[in-house]
């Protein structure tokens, strides 16, 4: 399913001899696992590791922004993907948390009829959708579009379970 990820874009300082770049990237690969980069923006997997990586980069005064991401399967990368997020260099998807929301529709809420409906109105909006095992369907939509869900939701008395909002 959908996997938390951290980026932190990597700001290269002018006037530094083309040494220190190697050498501070040498260093983040032994201290560091990495999972992925685009350009200067570095990905890893975890909090702890992302703690170390920045330490790194304020070290040598290279941190930029800071990121947290989705990495998204393989098999399920949205058509307007770069509206939300990017393709890695390695061909990883990854979507920007502070872009999106994602919910599942409440099986026990609302007649089959109506979360039909409201499924079908909510369509226009959604971004993307991927079957979850535990959850039933989750749904990507835009960070703006979440009031505009629950307003559908409530207008055919189903529910909606928001994993991230």
């Amino acid at each position: 399913m959908l996997q938390n990820m951290y980026g932190v874009e990597m700001e290269v300082p002018t006037g530094k001899l083309p040494g220190f770049y190697a050498q501070v990237i040498h260093k983040i690969g032994d201290q560091v696992p990495l999972f992925d980069r685009d350009g200067q923006l570095m990905i890893v997997e975890s909090e702890d590791h992302l703690r170390t990586l920045v330490s790194i980069l304020e070290t040598h005064g290279m941190a930029g922004e800071q990121f947290e991401l989705l990495l998204l399967p393989s098999d399920a990368i949205p058509d307007d993907i770069h509206d939300y997020g990017f393709i890695s260099m390695s061909e990883h998807a990854f979507l920007y948390t502070d872009r999106i929301a994602t919910f599942s529709l409440d099986a026990t809420a609302g007649t089959e009829a109506n979360q039909w409906a409201a499924l079908q109105q909510m369509k226009e909006h959604i971004i993307h959708s991927l079957p979850d095992v535990a959850n039933g369907t989750l749904h990507l939509i835009d960070k703006n579009q979440v009031e505009l869900m629950e307003g559908i939701a409530r207008a055919y008395a189903v529910r909606l379970n928001w994993e991230l909002t």
